[in-house]
């Protein structure tokens, strides 16, 4: 079974190198998502909608001619795969997402606040310098400074992460990615995407997790998946980098029994 993989917010298809050498056997396509690694940034002017992404996702499926898959998703790739699965049914017949289920949503009452601070974030980008770093080191003590992850992580995402221009190293991804989104979905909406999903399912969750608000947020979201595997892993919101034989332990183990079955 062929697997499509997406990362989380500001990575790149990095994130899953550490992972992929526990799956000889796989075929795994891990994605830039636009304006993150390698991938393009938009055109002046347009923004990155989340459910764009989601048709991007059904393109390069058919680009690929895969008419069955599993989708393995971290954070953000999480919610997009979620969302994926839903859209696509039987097309994905497994689902592994870590740290993740769905996309964030917003309450309908906060549409024009949000839509607003979107705006505001907008205008106000242009004045904005992004770092620049003078040696690769210097921008992997700030990658390390931003989240908890061990620094063997962080150098992978870095060293695909970082584009050489005249004054230095800097980032490759979009600086428009870190605008907040002009339109959330409803939670009622992310529920049903998650209720319309056939494939099994596994949700790796990390016990000591960084990123506290998206557990209730998950968690919330358990009782809507049909065939649900959730798992309790040891490590952080990167614990697919850091501590990559645990999570595919868990992952085979997921696939074997739903194989056999």
């Amino acid at each position: 079974m062929p697997v499509l993989a997406f990362h989380g917010w500001l990575d790149n298809a990095a994130s899953f190198d550490h992972l992929a050498p526990f799956f000889p056997d796989w075929r795994l396509v891990s994605l830039d998502m636009p304006g993150h690694g390698l991938s393009c940034h938009r055109p002046p002017g347009t923004s990155y909608h989340f459910v764009d992404m989601l048709f991007e996702v059904a393109e390069v499926l058919d680009q690929l001619r895969w008419k069955e898959c599993a989708l393995l998703g971290h954070s953000m790739g999480a919610g997009i795969a979620t969302c994926v699965a839903g859209m696509l049914g039987n097309r994905v017949r497994q689902l592994i997402l870590i740290e993740g289920l769905g996309p964030l949503s917003q309450p309908a009452e906060k549409v024009t606040e949000l839509m607003l601070d979107s705006l505001q974030q907008w205008n106000s980008l242009p004045a904005k310098k992004p770092p620049v770093y003078q040696t690769r080191e210097q921008a992997v003590r700030a990658r390390e400074f931003a989240g908890s992850m061990k620094k063997s992580s962080v150098e992978t995402l870095v060293t695909r992460g970082l584009g050489q221009i005249q004054e230095g190293l800097v980032w490759r991804s979009d600086p428009r990615l870190r605008i907040k989104s002009r339109l959330y979905l409803s939670e009622a909406q992310v529920l049903q995407m998650i209720q319309d999903i056939s494939a099994e399912v596994l949700v790796i969750e990390a016990k000591d997790t960084d990123t506290r608000r998206w557990v209730d947020l998950l968690r919330s979201r358990l009782e809507y998946v049909k065939n649900l595997d959730h798992q309790i892993l040891p490590g952080g919101h990167h614990l697919h980098l850091d501590e990559p034989e645990t999570v595919a332990e868990a992952i085979r183990a997921f696939l074997e029994k739903n194989l056999k079955g």
